[in-house]
């Protein structure tokens, strides 16, 4: 039975990454995917200048509310990119509102990569995430945020073994589903989940080059694919599969990395209904 699912993230109108990317993902796994933009930009803003934002915020509970009142309900919430306190405190209240209803709640950190928060923010957001994934069912860390996560404060390679004290660590502390991305093993790139005490990898093909919004794929399709009842470590390996895929025909196609993959040639690959 296909599912409604609610994302909140911010709203980039060039460039596939967060809403953008997540609504078509999502459609294609044959879901009803309802986006709540955190905020409203020109471009994504990972190597352009001049860009514009415009906040969202007050936008963000009222339409919840308007939801409600309509007596629209959601099987999933899936939070990306929130981008201030204002947006993640309206996120905690969703979050909270929604997990009493029996929702499913899945959390992308995304504060952070290459070892640090992103430049915009704080320990005080990072602390007001950390409080967002403590409600979450699923947290969907990449590499510097899973260290964050497990309180670790080091230089540590994205490797099997790391990988694996990272998800050992967020088990002790409670974290019992977690998707952790940006894992290498064998020149192959990908992640490894932890449900319920048991540790996978789930690897590709890997590519040297950088793309901005190929975590929001990621979390995407294994959003997508999970609510389709597909297996958690098996969601994980298609998501993986699927952003190999778009990396392949986006790099080969020599576009423009910072507007994001080519995500609408590979759809075909979220349409089946595999279990």
């Amino acid at each position: 039975m296909d599912k409604r699912i609610l994302t909140i993230q911010d709203y980039s109108s060039v460039g596939r990454c967060s809403l953008t990317a997540a609504l078509p993902i999502l459609c294609a796994c044959g879901h009803d995917a309802v986006g709540l933009p955190t905020a409203l930009l020109s471009t994504q803003t990972y190597g352009i200048e001049g860009f514009t934002y415009t906040d969202l915020y007050p936008n963000m509970l009222p339409s919840y509310e308007h939801w409600k009142k309509l007596g629209i309900a959601f099987d999933c919430l899936y939070t990306g990119f929130l981008g201030s306190m204002d947006t993640a405190n309206a996120a905690i209240e969703i979050a909270k509102d929604m997990k009493a209803k029996g929702a499913l709640i899945a959390v992308d950190p995304a504060m952070a990569e290459n070892g640090s928060l992103y430049k915009i923010f704080d320990e005080a957001y990072r602390d007001k995430i950390f409080e967002l994934c403590r409600i979450a069912d699923i947290v969907m860390p990449n590499f510097t945020e899973g260290k964050m996560l497990a309180g670790l404060d080091m230089s540590l390679e994205p490797n099997e073994a790391n990988a694996r004290m990272i998800l050992k660590i967020l088990d002790h502390n409670g974290y019992k589903k977690v998707l952790l991305s940006g894992i290498m093993k064998e020149g192959k790139q990908g992640t490894a989940t932890l449900v319920d005490g048991k540790i996978a990898l789930q690897m590709n093909e890997s590519y040297p080059e950088y793309i901005h919004g190929a975590g929001d794929c990621l979390s995407s399709a294994f959003i997508g694919k999970l609510m389709s009842g597909m297996a958690f470590e098996k969601s994980a390996q298609a998501a993986v599969d699927f952003c190999k895929e778009c990396i392949r025909i986006s790099v080969a196609e020599k576009v423009d990395l910072r507007f994001g993959l080519l995500i609408e040639r590979v759809i075909p690959m979220l349409t089946a209904k595999t279990k």
